[in-house]
């Protein structure tokens, strides 16, 4: 038979001695159980299990002494094959596989105060003699794993034959990549080399099978330790490429470790290479976000199960083979994108390694850090990166299933709420583009959106009852601050988008519809004062949304008719120059608006859009004669009395487009043939009828485009200033000007007395 391998021997010399001790000992404690179970092993399980231990034990014994001789060692080995040597001895050594379901207690650290329910106990550390038996014992372990794939996949352990037979001289290379989870947690005592490789490569020939891409390169070193160029990353990716080979994949790992904690100030670790130029660690970092990828999915091709849903990449043998180098690919990854600053960076690195999300079903810590991570970009990052986390976010939801995205659901809103606290020109754009990803991610599984939804939705209506009940200014705070209206118009948003399906159905999230209405109502009239008004129109707007896409009829006309009949728009308006009100920049009107002339004109305006769009909804339905008649009287009679002419003639051409939607309907009206109680005939009334067609439509089709318009120059000149601001902020500015902003935004939050006064007596009445 051919001389034992090196790491046979090496292993005989240094650990063999060991793993008997644990061998025996495992015999004794088998024996001590079957004495105490007579009646389970039968009355001779003692006298046989004694027999065997004495012949184990004699073996085992004599294989001790020869253990202890190097020279007779040799001897002993050449009788028998590493199979029969290793005869599963350290079947007993093998660490039990993580479960899948390990730490998954949800994404609550995220948003919530640390409970102490995900802690870590942390492991006894090791010395040096310790951790390098311990990884002579996975070496040992890896080789029978390569043995018994063999057997079970013939076909591959072949190709590893032609194509990378090096990988199957096992030379103590993966203990690098095995050991980096104890590298985070001993970061003092782990100094990673590549001794043995270089020991082995010294000694064992090349085989006429293995090619040159994957021959190693002359290395420069840098204190003792190989200096990655841009030859040997090129000479990895050839062999990626080409061959999809599984060393020079692990090379490459080892290098990129290396660079990704390359800036690490608290790093103090060695590791197996080391980075001195930019242009290599770019060019590194490229090739493995490129080419490290393909290469796993080519030796684990994605399966399909029988209803054409791919399967899991948490088993087999290929992948008990690679588990190691894709653990070590996508920590590496996530902590190199924790540490990039630069947004095109950033992007380019999300962007690549969406593609490895399928192989973090195994990884569960991984995963929910990642998401973690991705949260605080797209709240944070420019637009082009918040993008690409969000679409990042729901193609992990997607490929790792449910318990995913339970946790993106709960992540995606808290991350909301908290953006949320302040609104500017500046985020503004932002939280409307967030609005529409949340939106957008509840669309994914209804049943579970509406899980969330109710709890949300519910968390809003408690804080609006305590005001009702308790009336202090704290808890109109709860309730009158920009997160609580943002709340709502998001939650409006998602069950005008969700709640009916492509054919018309209800879905589960059609059901919180009436608790939202009745909540946005309730907010709209908790403080029913004229400081109050911007509140109550972008409430009304977003209930607006809720009615054009649910065709729920929701009551909107009376609370634009309270605006009309209160007491600022009797009263003539003070005359100013102060700039037209941006309506959704702020909740509150500042005391300086109050009474003013430039107030009274963007508050007319603003009930004047609102009433056209909300009736225009139901210029097809048949009941819109009756349902016009109150808004007829109520404009008719402002008309009259009111001394803002141009606002008058507004409404007067309302009053009068209204009046011919009602005739028109009339006259469809006369032409039906059922009568009022036929439901199936009501509903379909006029279903196809181009609602832009009928005369209020069609007037509400102007005005909506005089409308947009308007706000697309609001916009442009919202640049123009946020432009300016951007170049006076470069200039050093005076410390007044910071405290008058800060005084502003004071203003805009808190609740002056007056406000207080008018509630009080509004509740008293």
């Amino acid at each position: 038979m051919a001389k034992a391998k090196k790491s046979t021997i090496k292993f005989q010399k240094n650990h063999l001695k060991g793993a008997i001790e644990k061998r025996r000992q495992k015999q004794k404690a088998t024996q001590i159980y079957k004495k105490r179970n007579p009646k389970k092993f039968g009355r001779g399980a003692q006298g046989q299990g004694g027999s065997s231990g004495g012949d184990d034990e004699d073996e085992n014994g004599g294989n001790e002494e020869e253990a202890e001789k190097q020279d007779s060692g040799d001897e002993k080995t050449k009788d028998m094959s590493v199979d029969e040597f290793f005869n599963n001895d350290l079947d007993s050594d093998d660490e039990e596989p993580e479960s899948d379901n390990e730490d998954f207690a949800g994404i609550d650290t995220i948003v919530e105060e640390d409970d102490g329910s995900d802690v870590d106990i942390a492991p006894k550390k090791q010395t040096a003699a310790e951790k390098k038996k311990q990884a002579a014992k996975e070496e040992a372990a890896q080789k029978i794993q390569l043995d018994a794939l063999k057997e079970k996949d013939p076909e591959f352990y072949k190709y590893l034959q032609e194509n990378d037979s090096e990988l199957l001289d096992f030379d103590g290379e993966m203990e690098d990549l095995v050991s980096e989870e104890e590298d985070d947690e001993d970061e003092n005592d782990d100094v990673v080399t590549e001794g043995d490789e270089d020991e082995e490569m010294e000694e064992v020939k090349p085989t006429k099978k293995s090619k040159k891409a994957d021959e190693p390169v002359e290395e420069e070193t840098m204190d003792g330790v190989p200096l990655v160029t841009k030859e040997m990353v090129a000479t990895w990716q050839t062999a990626l490429v080409e061959k999809h080979s599984l060393r020079s994949l692990r090379r490459l790992l080892l290098a990129f470790r290396a660079g990704a904690h390359l800036h690490d100030a608290e790093d103090d670790r060695t590791y197996a290479y080391k980075i001195n130029s930019p242009i290599v660690f770019n060019k590194l970092v490229v090739t493995c976000l490129k080419h490290v990828i393909p290469t796993f999915d080519h030796h684990l091709p994605t399966q399909t199960t029988g209803s054409g849903k791919p399967k899991p990449v948490n088993s087999g043998s290929k992948y008990t083979t690679l588990q190691p180098l894709i653990k070590s690919f996508l920590q590496n990854t996530l902590f190199l994108l924790k540490e990039l600053t630069d947004q095109d960076m950033i992007y380019f690195v999300i962007r690549e390694s969406e593609k490895a999300i399928r192989y973090l079903v195994g990884f569960p810590k991984i995963a929910k850090d990642l998401l973690k991570h991705l949260l605080f970009l797209w709240s944070s990052a420019s637009d082009r990166v918040r993008i690409i986390s969000f679409l990042t976010i729901r193609t992990l939801c997607l490929q790792l299933g449910s318990n995913y995205l339970d946790l993106a659901l709960k992540g995606v809103y808290l991350t909301f709420v908290r953006f949320a606290k302040t609104t500017t020109m500046h985020t503004l754009p932002n939280l409307h583009l967030m609005q529409n990803c949340v939106a957008q991610l509840y669309g994914m599984d209804f049943d579970r959106s509406y899980q969330h939804g109710f709890v949300y939705v519910r968390q809003l209506a408690i804080h609006l009852r305590n005001a009702v009940l308790v009336k202090t200014k704290e808890s109109f705070k709860a309730v009158y601050n920009w997160q609580y209206l943002h709340c709502l118009g998001l939650w409006a948003q998602v069950v005008s988008t969700h709640a009916l399906t492509s054919a018309g159905q209800p879905t589960a999230l059609h059901t919180l519809i009436y608790p939202l209405v009745q909540v946005s109502l309730g907010a709209l009239r908790l403080i029913p004062t004229s400081t109050y008004y911007p509140l109550r129109f972008q409430i009304v707007r977003n209930l607006i949304q809720v009615v054009e896409n649910t065709g729920t009829f929701i009551p909107l006309a009376p609370f634009l008719f309270e605006v009309l009949e209160g007491g600022e728009m009797k009263r003539a308006g003070r005359k100013g120059t102060l700039k037209p009100l941006e309506w959704d920049l702020g909740f509150k009107c500042s005391k300086d608006y109050k009474g003013s002339r430039v107030y009274q004109d963007g508050v007319g305006e603003q009930v004047y859009e609102l009433m056209t769009e909300y009736y225009a909804l139901f210029s097809t339905s048949i009941s819109f004669p009756e349902l016009v008649i109150p808004a007829i009287v109520q404009l008719k009679r402002f008309i009259k009395k009111s001394s803002l002419v141009k606002l008058t003639k507004q409404f007067a051409g309302l009053v009068e487009k209204l009046e011919q939607n009602a005739r028109f309907i009339e006259q469809e009206r006369a032409k039906a043939d059922f009568s009022p109680s036929d439901a199936t005939g009501v509903s379909s009334f006029l279903r196809h009828q181009d609602k832009e067609k009928t005369p209020l439509g069609s007037y509400w089709k102007g005005v909506k485009r005089s409308v947009m318009a308007k706000r697309k120059m609001i916009e442009e000149a919202r640049k123009d200033r946020a432009e300016r601001e951007t170049k006076d902020a470069s200039a050093p500015s005076s410390g007044r000007n910071s405290k008058d902003d800060e005084e502003e935004e004071d203003d805009e939050e808190s609740m002056d007395e007056d406000d207080l006064e008018e509630i009080e007596d509004d509740y008293s009445e």
